[in-house]
């Protein structure tokens, strides 16, 4: 079949064949990937008792990845003192744009669920900032959690 074909026609077939990918991976939106090893600021508050208390990390480390309009998204923080540990998780995405990531959360402290289902977001500088951050809250009217942190250098990725 390709034989007969006029060589104009398999020329053009051709260049559709390559154009069509490029212009499909131009039209995708945006992904996000950002990470920080360095969460300076994590305060932890209880409405109940009321109080709150900041905790200073031993080691602490976070990785946010996501593409902008969509609900694709992802998000872990885990955070050693000394004394407790705590993990939020992004489980559920509400709203991804370029610099910030809504959704739902579960935080574990000491490995016990303290917000199942929180409501939280979290807010990245856009590339080109000299000084490149994360930084966030989750809560849910009995107990919340707000961070901050320096990203770690040459990790962040937007394509």
């Amino acid at each position: 079949m390709l034989s007969n074909m006029p060589k104009s026609v398999f020329n053009g077939l051709a260049a559709l064949t390559v154009a069509i990918p490029v212009v499909a991976w131009s039209t995708l939106a945006p992904v996000h990937n950002v990470r920080s090893s360095a969460i300076t600021y994590f305060d932890e508050y209880d409405y109940a008792l009321p109080q709150g208390t900041s905790h200073s990390a031993v080691s602490s480390k976070a990785t946010f990845s996501w593409q902008e309009g969509t609900l694709q998204g992802f998000g872990n923080i885990q955070l050693k003192t000394k004394t407790d540990s705590f993990e939020l998780k992004l489980v559920r995405t509400t709203l991804a744009d370029s610099d910030e990531l809504q959704g739902e959360w579960d935080v574990f402290k000491n490995g016990n669920p303290t917000c199942a289902g929180c409501k939280g977001s979290v807010f990245v500088t856009e590339p080109g900032f000299s000084f490149q951050y994360l930084k966030g809250y989750v809560e849910n009217g009995k107990v919340s959690y707000s961070f901050y942190g320096d990203l770690d250098p040459n990790t962040r990725y937007d394509y």
